[in-house]
Parts: structure tokens; C-alpha cells; sequence
């Protein structure tokens, strides 16, 4: 720590430890003993902000500063946390149904992650001519994590279907993700059986738009199905003859 940097002030260290529930924030992890960490670094911010820090163990924290954990993970890992803490959300959008409603769009943009980042992993495994790519499983492993945490936050927050549907959207994509480590050559040839593949996980999400939206007690036409597409992220594959199924922002 650096000689000029103040302490954490104890009520703030506090309020760090109770949102994380005194275990490390990484979802896969929650060890301890525990290390209050900025997520955006000190020498950057120079302040002790609630929002920018966050509670990890030591070596989460090392593995965090030497950069095999990045920081728009991190701050993905923070936003599961605020799903959890009522002290972080507006007073007009603290009600079950916009906690609901949150939690479904978190879920929304972390497999929307994840799918991009399996794509990834299957184009570097093609183009490899040095081994399996590492860095990139790396990181799609991450993904599947932060997608996992957003998955059961969304299980916590809706109902016995919502949670339901969600697993099965994330056990079509861990099937996909597992045959690309397995190196499975249907997943690297495009194919009729590819396309129905995409297909199928489309309607995963269509599923799940319709459990969140009963849950909402909604008609799936008055949410948009996919906010991803406004703000500019890559969407799973839509298959022909579904694309006008509901209102998708875009």
C-alpha cells in the first residue's frame, strides 16, 4: 500500500463484506480470508469508491492484478453482487419485478458473452497451428462462469419455470462449449445438423422469454426479447422464420 493511500474506512470495508457475504465475490471461488481490491486501480481513482471496489481472497486478488481475470469481468462479478443488495438499488427500482427484470437482461448479456466467446474459440481452434489456443479457452471458461453466476441469480430472483428454462438455455450452450474442448468435428463443419443446432439454442431463449414474461405476468410483445441487440452486442444466431417473432429493439 502506498505511504499516502488512507485505510478503507471500516463503516465502507463493512458494507464491502456484507454485499459479498464475507466470501470471496468470484461466484466459482468464495474462499477466504479476504482483500478489499479496486477495481479500477488506486493510483487510478485515488478514492475508496463502494461501486469500483470489491471483497476477493488473496490469490483471486493476485490473479486479478496480474490480469487472467479482467476487469469488465470483475465488474460483471460486482454487478451480481448489487443484484443481491438492496442498498444499491433506486428506491423506484427496488420491487421484485425490476429486480427480476434486471436479473433476466444480466443473464441475457453474459450468454450473449458466452456465445461470443465460443465462436471465438472455434475459429482460433481451426486457424491453430500451434496446439490447442489456451488463452482463448481461457477466456471462454470465464465467460461460462460469469454466465453461471448470472444464471442462478436469475434462478434465485424467478420462478421454479424461469429457473428451469434458463438451465436449459445454459446446458444447450455447455453442450456446445464441451464438444468445442472435445474438439468434436461436427462442431468445425458447417452442416444441416449445425443449423439446427443454432435453432435449438435460439429457442431456448425463446422459452425462457416466455417463463420471464409469465412470471411478469406479461405479454412476451410488451418486453423486448433481446436488449443486446441495442446496445450494439453480437446476438445469438437467429434462424430464418423466427426473426419476427416479438419486437427486438433493432
Amino acid at each position: 500500500m502506498a505511504a499516502n493511500r488512507p485505510k478503507v474506512p471500516r463503516p465502507l470495508a463493512r458494507q464491502l463484506l456484507v454485499e459479498a457475504g464475507h466470501r470471496c465475490a468470484i461466484p466459482t471461488c468464495r474462499a477466504t480470508p479476504l482483500e478489499i481490491a479496486h477495481i479500477v486501480p488506486w493510483h487510478r481513482v485515488r478514492r475508496h469508491d463502494l461501486p469500483n471496489m470489491i471483497v476477493l481472497c488473496p490469490n483471486c486478488h493476485t490473479r486479478f492484478d496480474r490480469g487472467d481475470i479482467d476487469r469488465q469481468a470483475m465488474f460483471r462479478y460486482k454487478e451480481l453482487l448489487r443484484l443481491s443488495d438492496a442498498n444499491h438499488v433506486a428506491p423506484e427500482d427496488s420491487s421484485p419485478r425490476a429486480g427480476l427484470i434486471r436479473a433476466y437482461r444480466l443473464f441475457q448479456n453474459e450468454m450473449v458473452r458466452w456465445h461470443k466467446s465460443i465462436t471465438q474459440l472455434v475459429l482460433a481452434v481451426a486457424l491453430s497451428s500451434a496446439g490447442f489456443p489456451i488463452h482463448t479457452a481461457e477466456r471462454c471458461l470465464r465467460a461460462a462462469s460469469v454466465a453461471r453466476a448470472a444464471a442462478d441469480k436469475l434462478a434465485e430472483l424467478g420462478d421454479e419455470d424461469v429457473t428451469e428454462a434458463a438451465n436449459h438455455v445454459f446446458d444447450r450452450y455447455r453442450s456446445w462449449a464441451d464438444d468445442v474442448f472435445d474438439l468434436k468435428p461436427s462442431v468445425f463443419n458447417r452442416s444441416s445438423g449445425d443449423e439446427d443446432e443454432k435453432r435449438e439454442r435460439f429457442m431456448e431463449f425463446v422459452a425462457l422469454h416466455e417463463e420471464v414474461c409469465a412470471a411478469l405476468d406479461l405479454d412476451p410483445a410488451e418486453l423486448d426479447f433481446f436488449e443486446a441487440r441495442r446496445n450494439g452486442r453480437e446476438l445469438p444466431a437467429v434462424p430464418l422464420g423466427t426473426r419476427g417473432l416479438w419486437k427486438t429493439g433493432g
